[in-house]
């Protein structure tokens, strides 16, 4: 792992605060191209941290469980519309209805060309898990995202960040994402 892809910081205001720069200079690089972004997001503390950073990050907002967290915590500051997101359809049935509906959405929204996200923030728990069940996307989509970037704070991953990044463990799947950029504190990184 290169330290071109490592970032580090003291704090999760200054995570927050790298973080957010990248963001808008993604962001703004498609919307010059008048261009739509899609943007993938996981669950965890990431939603804390983003709720921090997010809403005051200097962007043309258009009008035009994970996600209860996000509605409570971020969504609301900001000027989007239901049609701005897409969610898990928590009324079907099964998990698996609920994974196909979820699919079928995805793929409506994303990009015809190469079906893929812009920017997908991931988070990683303790045990190295980026996505988990029931419902989530895949390695596959991930991978495709043209930005991978994972947001991790907490002495209690660190161990898992020096296995994954000094040990080359391949077993995490997180080990499994190619171009992965790394924000994390200096807790997290506590090991390397």
């Amino acid at each position: 792992m290169s330290s071109a892809h490592m970032h580090v910081t003291d704090d999760n205001d200054s995570l927050a605060e790298m973080l957010g720069y990248l963001l808008e200079q993604l962001i703004l690089h498609k919307l010059n191209k008048n261009q739509i972004i899609t943007i993938g997001l996981s669950g965890g503390s990431l939603v804390d941290l983003l709720a921090s950073m997010l809403p005051r990050l200097q962007l043309p907002w258009t009008y035009d469980s994970t996600y209860g967290n996000y509605q409570s915590k971020l969504f609301r500051q900001l000027p989007l519309t239901e049609n701005n997101i897409i969610k898990i359809d928590p009324n079907l049935e099964t998990v698996e209805e609920c994974a196909k509906d979820y699919q079928n959405k995805l793929q409506e929204a994303l990009n015809d060309e190469d079906k893929s996200f812009d920017i997908v923030l991931l988070g990683m728990g303790p045990d190295g898990y980026i996505a988990t069940e029931p419902v989530t996307l895949t390695l596959d989509t991930i991978n495709r995202a043209k930005y991978k970037i994972v947001v991790i704070t907490g002495e209690t991953k660190s161990t898992t960040i020096k296995e994954v990044l000094r040990e080359k463990n391949k077993t995490y799947p997180i080990s499994q994402i190619n171009n992965l950029v790394w924000y994390h504190d200096k807790a997290a990184a506590k090991h390397l």
